[in-house]
């Protein structure tokens, strides 16, 4: 018999017995104490932060399921697909359209919620190189928070687009870059960053092995225009991310980042992410939720983000990351 995974033990409901606790005004369902035990529901529980939330682990619950429920039990030896590999790596120009639901919280309670649409198309132009262009459509949300003047907007966000290309150096090693434009065509100054800012960056993967991807990767920022008044805007930022493929088409990606803000000082910060995907077997579909946090304070307590990406696949092209 194959060994039982945590989704089909998740699925199949062999938990403990359970049942509801509370009033009318809070019901909570959990396990049953143990004679001479006790159970105790969490004291504090604000619905709007955890609305999000559980909207994202629901939907992440919801593929685990349907992969135990319609994958054999046997599993294949861990491997890692380039449909994997594109969450963190620019050097696969896959074609692809994605929707990425992004949620992100600040200690005063304020929050910015963000579904961008995105695109990506690519061609060959020789043996060991391809061209890409690319586009982000973002509706944005803000919920107002503490501060005073503070006032809930949604509307359209800043719309980026960009070019880029990437070339193939040997059987594991690739390269790639280019260059994005945000504009700012947010329909409310909070909604956006209201400059011009061109973003040209380049980065470097190295498949160490057939699970294991590193892709370091270096962006600079500088806005040429900026509207409404806000500061000019110039940082660097660097990412160092490394990709491990799992059994059954999952991966987990571990990425540190740093930013250099050439505005103030050349002031640092630091932040990592976390990111669990999976890939679905019949269809051309990858689902992937993704944690950040940084490690200097700051406003922002975490980013919480969804993506959906749905794979144009094609068996006469041949992309440079599949051998």
């Amino acid at each position: 018999m194959g060994e039982v995974t945590w989704f089909s033990w998740i699925c199949s409901g062999a938990v403990n017995p359970s049942r509801r606790v509370g009033g009318p005004g809070l019901q909570v369902v959990g396990p049953v104490p143990s004679p001479g035990g006790s159970w105790e529901a969490p004291r504090r529980f604000v619905g709007r932060r955890a609305l999000p939330t559980a909207l994202v682990v629901i939907a992440a619950v919801l593929v685990s399921c349907l992969a135990a429920v319609a994958e054999p039990v046997e599993a294949p030896p861990p491997f890692l697909s380039p449909e994997l590999k594109v969450q963190d790596d620019p050097t696969l120009l896959l074609r692809r359209a994605w929707a990425d639901t992004e949620w992100n919280h600040f200690k005063d309670d304020r929050e910015d919620l963000k579904l961008e649409l995105g695109g990506l198309w690519s061609w060959r132009v020789s043996e060991r190189q391809e061209w890409a262009v690319q586009l982000k459509l973002p509706v944005a949300g803000h919920v107002a928070g503490e501060a005073e003047g503070d006032a809930d907007a949604l509307g359209l966000g800043d719309i980026e687009v960009g070019t880029g290309t990437a070339f193939r150096l040997g059987h594991a090693w690739r390269t790639g870059g280019g260059l994005e434009l945000r504009t700012p065509s947010a329909t409310d100054d909070v909604l956006g960053d209201n400059v011009w800012r061109l973003k040209p960056f380049w980065a470097v993967a190295w498949d160490a092995t057939g699970w294991l991807t590193l892709t370091p990767r270096v962006e600079y920022n500088d806005s040429f225009a900026e509207e409404s008044g806000v500061l000019p805007q110039e940082y660097l930022e660097m990412y160092l991310p490394a990709t491990f493929g799992l059994s059954r088409g999952w991966s987990v990606s571990t990425r540190y980042e740093t930013k250099v803000d050439l505005e103030r000082n050349d002031e640092w910060t630091h932040s990592a992410k976390l990111v669990l995907a999976k890939q679905l077997e019949r269809l051309p579909l990858s689902f992937a939720v993704s944690l950040k946090k940084s490690f200097d304070g700051g406003d922002k307590q975490f980013q919480l983000n969804f993506t959906t990406t749905y794979f144009f696949r094609t068996t006469k092209r041949e992309t440079l990351g599949v051998r």
